[in-house]
């Protein structure tokens, strides 16, 4: 089964599973696995085939993830690397019979965002709202954005050198990928701070002509961004490799619609896995040379927000 709702559109909800693809077809819902190494379709069906639960998901305390942040600082500095996202997963009690009703809360919480459930028998009950999109196609044209540093909505500080760096890190990557597919009109709009809920980034908007480039491109171009793994890339996944405890599986990775003359794709971020008995959320911060790991834990908190906050009023 798998219901969404995008920004000023219906509710979708669709009876079916997912179907392991080396490629995508047209006129489909896809999510991708943050290492790529798992795409999926959905395929619609009468018959959903049954859920069932998932291998056990690994969390880490709060001083183990800042000995963990401490040697990524450490090797940041050591190794000249710009950026690299380190994330976690939070585990909370929930029931997962209200895996629908949690849906209902955040699509009606957050409408500026992609919101999302489904339960599969392959990948498990995943539920999400995010609010970055990886690549959009509406005809000849294609829009993405560099969504990065996070501050709480309330606080009134202006952003720091550190936060302005994490985001020039994501615009530039975004830059460089779409200048090597060839495209030459691009358009830029930011950086800009836009609300998410309750945090807010700084965003820069991209459009540009898509040329005789596949939506398929754009994804393996564009993914992942600076934004979920860092800079330079490669390096940046070994770290993500040698230090999380946890795999990421879905989370980071991308998720949405793919038609021959529209798509719209998001990043799949504030997403969490719903097992019995238990929500795993999904947090990542990032980390520069001057990163304090005290303070990237309080960020991976406050995004804990967009869906702890309503699983603790179910």
């Amino acid at each position: 089964m798998l219901i969404y709702r995008f920004p000023g559109k219906p509710i979708v909800r669709k009876e079916g599973y997912f179907e392991r693809r080396s490629d995508f077809k047209e006129n489909s819902f896809i999510v991708c696995s943050f290492d790529k190494k798992n795409r999926f379709q959905f395929v619609e069906n009468q018959v959903t085939n049954k859920m069932v639960n998932s291998k056990e998901i690994v969390s880490v305390s709060k001083a183990d993830y800042i000995i963990q942040g401490t040697q990524l600082v450490n090797a940041i500095r050591t190794l000249g690397i710009k950026k690299t996202v380190l994330s976690r997963v939070l585990i909370h009690d929930f029931d997962s019979e209200k895996g629908l009703e949690l849906f209902h809360s955040l699509e009606k919480m957050y409408t500026s965002a992609f919101v999302y459930y489904f339960e599969d028998a392959k990948l498990g009950t995943w539920i999400g709202a995010s609010p970055e999109i990886l690549f959009q196609k509406k005809g000849n044209l294609g829009f993405t954005v560099a969504l990065a540093a996070t501050k709480k909505v309330v606080e009134n500080e202006p952003w720091n050198t550190k936060e302005k760096l994490e985001q020039a890190f994501v615009t530039d990557f975004i830059e460089e990928r779409l200048i090597g597919l060839k495209i030459e009109d691009i358009e830029k709009n930011g950086p800009y701070e836009h609300q998410a809920g309750p945090v807010k980034h700084l965003k820069t908007d991209f459009s540009f002509s898509i040329g005789s480039n596949s939506t398929f491109d754009f994804l393996e171009a564009l993914h992942p961004s600076p934004a979920i793994s860092g800079l330079p890339q490669q390096l940046s996944l070994e770290l993500i490799e040698s230090l999380e405890k946890h795999q990421r599986e879905l989370y980071a990775g991308y998720i949405g619609l793919v038609g021959e003359k529209q798509a719209t794709v998001y990043v799949n971020l504030r997403c969490a896995q719903i097992q019995k008995g238990r929500i795993h959320l999904y947090l990542g911060g990032g980390y520069t040379k001057d990163s304090d790991p005290e303070m990237e834990w309080k960020e991976t908190e406050n995004k804990s927000k967009t869906i702890l906050d309503l699983v603790q009023k179910l």
